[in-house]
């Protein structure tokens, strides 16, 4: 009897103290870089999202092992989700995305978080400190919000975002050798949903106007010589197709192309060219040299005309000296006549 009794005792103490691993944040809170960043997202994710997510390996690994796993993953950026940077550093980067507005998004990570400066007591701290260490005390002692990032283009390569929406309910490991049989039914599940619509639903310049078909993949803008910029914007029809070429460019005069290539979720590109030709600059003439070719315009002129008077008079000379002439023979011809 108490053998058995031993044994349902070590029987709970071993399933609560897995439960409790399963619970608890399998990272170490300080890496290489400082705060762990895959300890952070994890915190995260727990705390504002109320998912315990499995030990994946390094940031960069996250994407893959979170796919293989059975969550939902993709290149477009949506609240509540893991973003994975590939290229951040050599073990990569994550963090958790709390909400995305237009091109921005809101990033709890660890080299973060960020001070609400707009916070009125933060406001107030900082217009009464005296010194650079009162101005410390006040970041110190400010509000914590996500920072604030840019979607594209990215300085490190996004490789993509764990969604956390439906995740599964009992985390996994993907070191394990095997994977559960919901979790492959969940990985078929997603891999059937994957949407290979990469149409664009439209594009926006700051300077001109196009009218924008998502099946025409050409548009062609002119712009005077003064534009030297301009900045494109565009939307997916499908959420989860991201865009690449987003953004300012300087402008050459004559022809500069802005390409748009619009990945699908499933892989599947097209590629979008707004063509916009810059107008080569008029060369205005100095107004000293315009009024110099006016005058000498006005001195030809004027010469012209004495030239014209000229042959004019001397012709009508000419013209009554030749009458005078056959006049005084008529007359010689009649007295010889006589």
């Amino acid at each position: 009897m108490k053998k058995s009794l031993y044994f349902i005792v070590f029987l709970i103490l071993i399933i609560g103290i897995q439960n409790v691993y399963a619970a608890s944040n399998p990272y170490k809170p300080s890496g290489p870089y400082g705060t762990n960043c895959t300890w952070y997202a994890w915190k995260m994710a727990s705390e504002k999202a109320g998912v315990t997510l499995p030990g994946w390996g390094n940031a960069k690994e996250w994407y893959s092992d979170a796919s293989n796993d059975g969550y939902s993953v993709g290149t477009t950026p949506e609240a509540n989700s893991i973003v994975v940077w590939g290229n951040w550093t050599s073990y990569g980067h994550v963090g958790y995305v709390e909400k995305v507005e237009g091109n921005i998004m809101y990033v709890w990570d660890s080299t973060g978080p960020c001070i609400d400066e707009e916070d009125p007591k933060y406001i107030n701290c900082i217009a009464n400190g005296v010194s650079e260490e009162t101005d410390k005390v006040c970041r110190a002692n400010a509000k914590r919000i996500a920072c604030k990032y840019t979607i594209s283009p990215s300085d490190y390569e996004i490789t993509g975002y764990i969604y956390l929406d439906n995740a599964p309910k009992k985390p996994t490991s993907s070191s394990s050798t095997s994977t559960p049989a919901t979790t492959k039914k969940e990985e078929t599940k997603a891999e059937v949903k994957k949407s290979n619509n990469a149409n664009l639903s439209d594009i926006e310049l700051s300077v001109g106007t196009i009218i924008f078909d998502k099946e025409v993949f050409e548009y062609a803008l002119e712009v005077e010589n003064e534009v030297e910029q301009i900045t494109i914007n565009a939307t997916t029809e499908h959420k989860k197709a991201t865009i690449k070429g987003i953004g300012n460019y300087e402008l050459n005069v004559g022809s500069n192309e802005l390409k748009l290539v619009v990945t699908a979720e499933d892989g599947t590109t097209k590629e979008y060219v707004v063509k916009v030709t810059r107008k080569e600059k008029i060369e205005e003439q100095p107004e000293i040299e315009k009024s110099s070719n006016q005058v000498e315009q006005t001195i030809v002129k004027k010469g012209n005309e004495k030239i014209i008077i000229l042959t004019v008079g001397a012709g009508v000379i000419i013209l009554i000296g030749l009458c005078l002439i056959f006049k005084f023979r008529k007359r010689k011809n009649r007295g010889n006549y006589n």
